[in-house]
């Protein structure tokens, strides 16, 4: 049995490579063929301890963030790398808010009430994508649809921010998120 020259060899490995990060950095079908019409701003991988715990990618129509502004959809795909119950995921967020300080006990309260209608659990391979249409509602779809939304307009960005604001508990990741690095 030939073995390829290296050099084809090693630009078969890459092209495979790039092709993994590729995939990492996609939307669920339903948000892809959506209206939305959303360019890969950035994307990064979420590790705690060493553990990858999701895969993240920043969406909106331009192809770069510049905030939260009516009529330009942002949105926030996850691929998860290991399960979480949706209890788990409310608990993440309400402690991530705590941290960041900017959203009352009572929006936390309101707002995991809806999430916990929303969301469910997730396995290894699962999608969450939130979309934020500002001054509008929040969308949730997962790797099969849309699974709920929250009217509330202010939601959406107090949601993201704990990936994209400057203080956010993701520090790294926000910057890969971002296109910053």
């Amino acid at each position: 049995m030939n073995k390829p020259p290296p050099r084809v060899a090693a630009t078969a490995l890459t092209v495979l490579s790039l092709g993994a990060l590729d995939a990492d950095a996609r939307l669920p079908a339903a948000v892809a063929a959506s209206e939305f019409d959303l360019r890969q701003v950035g994307s990064g991988e979420l590790r705690y301890f060493g553990f990858s715990i999701y895969d993240a990618s920043l969406w909106t129509p331009e192809g770069r963030f510049d905030g939260f502004v009516e009529g330009r959809p942002v949105a926030l795909s996850l691929w998860y790398k290991r399960g979480f119950s949706r209890d788990e995921l409310v608990d993440i967020t309400v402690r991530a808010w705590r941290k960041l300080g900017s959203v009352s006990p009572q929006q936390q309260q309101d707002w995991t009430a809806e999430l916990s209608g929303i969301w469910n659990d997730v396995t290894a391979g699962d999608n969450m994508t939130t979309v934020v249409l500002p001054g509008r509602e929040t969308l949730f779809y997962d790797q099969r649809g849309r699974v709920g939304r929250i009217d509330d307009p202010r939601f959406g960005p107090a949601f993201l921010n704990i990936w994209l604001g400057p203080q956010s508990v993701v520090g790294d990741l926000r910057a890969e998120l971002l296109g910053l690095e």
